[in-house]
């Protein structure tokens, strides 16, 4: 789904992707957005599968032990945590280059 929205196959719409008003204005912005947060989602994505395969791993090696460590639980709320940190900064990220793209087009960027 990134790759497809980073790369122009999904186009400005209101159910997928980074929908800020800045992103919303203009094709060229939703584009430029999406170009800029590209590397952040790619590691919101990165960083949500290693975290689900620790989870994975844990429960697997902690579960035969009957062991009641509470690790597994905290990998994966460590991992949630991370994964909305990257999310928020993606759209801030995507936002700013969208705002920067609708200021070349000579819109104003604040709409």
């Amino acid at each position: 789904m990134r790759n497809q929205v980073a790369n122009g196959g999904i186009g400005r719409n209101s159910a997928v992707g980074i929908r800020t008003r800045a992103t919303m204005a203009s094709d060229r912005a939703w584009q430029a957005g999406h170009a800029a947060a590209s590397p952040m989602l790619t590691a919101a994505f990165l960083t949500a599968y290693l975290a689900a395969l620790t989870c994975v791993a844990l429960a697997l090696a902690l579960t035969p032990a009957g062991s009641e460590s509470p690790a597994a639980g905290i990998v994966a709320a460590a991992g949630l945590v991370a994964v909305l940190a990257l999310l928020t900064a993606a759209a801030i990220k995507a936002n700013s280059a969208a705002r920067a793209a609708g200021d070349s087009d000579g819109q104003c960027g604040s709409r």
